[in-house]
């Protein structure tokens, strides 16, 4: 099946997504004829004439209901709360050519402007009937009583003859639209097609369940709405419908519902007052929103706390006061520290054997309170719990440590053997004992020096055949010169390490990143990081060795398991880079933006700064774990542009269609929400574009004299990407 793309739009910068107007099938949808017709000319074969031959065919496609896979992305997110009053939302589709493959209503309806045969509605609390609260409540009939009509509504005019027989008695969803609500909400015809658009590369800002918002160059069908949900705060649902086999809004003057097939559905619901836009959340960490701005992970006493100057240091060090029980049941005061420091840890004096075989060890006095810091205690706690509460690991490890001592117990067997046999018996053969090496021999070794001297016939003899079983076989001495005594020496050491150890390392290296660890141990006071907040924080190293020897202590001794420890500890060093700091962003940001852009940088911003670990922990909260500190901070809304509608202040912001500038500012905008003309208040109250108004609008200026295709429609109705940029000095300390 070939495919037909249009000239294509691109937002010009950073974004790497392109626009175009549609992506045509080779062959749309439906039931054909194929007649072939030869006659041959009457002067060579006079009355000579082949019958025609005619083949039905039928091209099938996507009709009744999607694929779950199909739909890459919807937004807003479905369940999603949030200011969407000014965006339009929107279907994102695998199949690019989907929304082409049919045509979209019935009766020799025209169709020069390519109109997809989909179209996304939105419908608020209280418009359809059959769901008052704009829940997402569907009704379920099947395909052939969908065709057979029902007198109380209208269905689609469809031939049931043309559909696949496998469909007939398979469920669809539909939903019942009031005619006079389907004629304020749809679109004419002609402006259906502004609507739909192919885009390619780019990511998702709500990836749909199962999908991912990755980067990615493949092409997708894009589906808008042409209404904007309310100013005042409500629920709504967005349904995906099959226009076809329907007629146009208005053609027909009865007063019954129309029934929809809906493709997909999701809720979501609009709060503009809620005042959780991205600028306006995003706003809240720059200088001088107090708690809410970016800041070192502490926890600052309050400004009117009169503290000693030593208490006071330790709380600015990243130290907290926690009740510690100690062996015998005592209750005392101590300090707690997490992995994430305000400032660079000093190091951790590490043991002569490099582990620290027990929790005990890790307890440190503080000097000016006279009371103990167990946050290495706790680390190396944590983590023998983790890997005690993993079967598969502590399996793993225990195992390791066997292998480990059986090949170090069969090393020194072999070693005891070879003084024995070498050193301490007397030579049985004529050539002279070789001198005794500097290094032991190797098996192979030992085994050529016997067969040199009489060994060899002694065990001809052993293994010979007894005398009535006929003529023994002759013995055959071999050459002193078919064995090579000085043969290079095999390696002792493994070709590979043994997949235990390898899992082991792999386990402990995801460890590091302190996955599994409890919340409460890396931030020990919520008051650390308070709702809407930034925090940086420098990563202990100590914090994660403690971690890690917690873990590794399972069945250790530390004067039999040297050798294995040092294998991890090669193993480990494989495993990338170790987390040297790391942010914590607690916001509505992380729910409301699921692929949040958060860039790092170092140098001034000139190094990119490499992420070892990012990921949502709980609902509000984003850990990012780094290489090294960043001094700059980049946090934007995902890249692709695909919030269509108008800024906070109502308007559309232009982008040049120039060859080779399309999509780049043009520093103008056009008010639509504050023009009647542009914006539509249906007697149903629904807030609904005029696409053909508004498109000729921004022709005038974007285009003057040519009217605007699809892509570069959309091009126009892209929201740009906000962002926000925080610098911070001193970072190092």
């Amino acid at each position: 099946m070939t495919t037909q793309p249009t000239e294509p739009s691109a937002p010009a910068g950073n974004t790497p997504v392109t626009f175009y107007d549609h992506l045509l099938p080779g062959i749309e949808a439906g039931r054909y004829r194929i007649t072939v017709d030869q006659q041959l000319p009457a002067e060579q074969l006079p009355g000579a004439r082949l019958d025609p031959v005619e083949q039905i065919v039928d091209v099938r496609a996507a009709q009744f209901r999607l694929d779950p896979s199909w739909v890459h992305a919807v937004y807003p997110a479905p369940h999603s709360q949030g200011p969407f009053h000014g965006l339009l939302p929107h279907i994102t589709l695998n199949p690019a050519a989907l929304p082409w493959e049919r045509e979209p209503f019935t009766g020799n309806v025209q169709n020069p402007a390519r109109a997809p045969w989909p179209a996304l509605l939105l419908f608020g609390e209280g418009e359809l009937p059959g769901d008052p609260n704009a829940l997402g409540t569907t009704a379920s009939v099947t395909v052939r009583a969908l065709l057979d009509g029902d007198a109380a509504v209208s269905g689609p005019a469809l031939d049931k003859n043309a559909v696949d027989p496998a469909l007939l008695d398979t469920p669809c969803r539909v939903v019942d639209v009031p005619r006079d609500l389907l004629a304020q909400l749809l679109p004419e015809l002609s402006d259906l097609a502004f609507l739909a658009h192919v885009r390619s590369g780019g990511e998702d800002a709500a990836p749909a369940e199962g999908q991912d918002g990755r980067l990615r160059q493949e092409a997708h069908a894009v589906i808008t709405t042409a209404r904007f949900p309310a100013t005042a705060q409500g629920r709504y649902v967005a349904h995906l419908v099959s226009l076809e086999g329907h007629a146009p809004a208005g053609a027909q003057a009865d007063g019954k519902p129309v029934r929809l097939v809906s493709l997909h559905s999701w809720t979501f619901t609009s709060c503009p007052e809620s005042g959780d836009s991205f600028s306006r959340l995003a706003g809240r960490f720059a200088p001088g929103h107090g708690e809410h701005s970016a800041a070192p992970l502490r926890p600052t006493p309050a400004a009117d706390a009169s503290l000693p100057e030593e208490l006071g240091t330790l709380l600015e060090q990243g130290m907290v006061p926690m009740t510690h029980i100690t062996d015998s049941g005592e209750r005392a005061l101590a300090w707690y520290s997490g992995p994430f420091l305000p400032r660079v840890a000093p190091g951790l004096p590490r043991p002569a054997d490099g582990h620290f075989p027990d929790a005990d060890g890790l307890l440190l006095h503080e000097p000016h309170t006279g009371t103990f810091a167990t946050g290495y205690a706790c680390a190396w706690n944590v983590g023998r719990a983790l890997a005690l509460a993993d079967p598969g690991f502590a399996t793993t490890l225990v195992r390791l440590r066997h292998q480990g001592r059986l090949r170090r117990a069969t090393d020194r067997q072999y070693a005891t053997y070879r003084r024995q046999l070498f050193h301490n018996a007397p030579s049985a053969g004529p050539a002279p004992r070789m001198a005794a090496r500097a290094a032991a021999p190797t098996p192979r070794e030992q085994f050529e020096e016997l067969l040199r001297g009489d060994a060899l016939d002694a065990l001809a003899e052993s293994f010979a055949a007894p005398d009535d079983a006929g003529p023994r076989p002759r013995t055959v001495r071999a050459a002193p010169t078919a064995y090579r005594l000085d043969a290079p020496r095999r390696s002792s050491a493994p070709q590979s390490a043994p997949s235990d150890a390898r899992e082991t390392a792999a386990w402990l290296a995801r460890l590091r990143t302190l996955s599994g660890v409890p919340f409460d141990c890396l931030v020990p006071d919520q008051r650390m990081l308070p709702p809407e907040s930034l925090r940086l924080f420098h990563v202990d190293r100590g914090w994660l060795d403690a971690l890690l020897d917690g873990a590794r202590s399972l069945d250790r001794h530390p004067g039999a398991d040297t050798a294995t420890d040092a294998e991890l500890d090669g193993l480990l060093d494989g495993h990338g880079s170790v987390p040297a700091a790391g942010l914590l962003l607690r916001s509505a940001l992380v729910p409301g933006w699921p692929t949040l852009r958060v860039e790092a940088h170092a140098a001034s911003g000139t190094v990119p700064v490499k992420v070892i670990r990012r990921e949502a922990l709980g609902a509000d909260v984003l850990l990012m774990l780094f290489d090294r500190m960043p001094d700059r901070l980049t946090i934007s809304e995902p890249h692709q542009g695909l919030h269509f509608g108008m800024d906070d202040q109502g308007n559309v912001a232009l982008r040049s269609l120039a060859p080779g500038e399309v999509g780049r500012p043009l520093g103008r905008s056009v008010p639509v929400g504050a023009d009647p003309a542009l914006t539509v208040t249906t007697p149903a109250g629904a807030r609904v574009l005029d696409l053909g108004r508004l498109a000729a609008r921004l022709a005038e200026d974007v285009k003057p004299g040519s009217p605007l295709s699809p892509a570069e429609f959309a091009v126009q109705l892209v929201r740009a990407p906000e962002q926000l940029t925080l610098s911070f000095e001193g970072t190092t300390r």
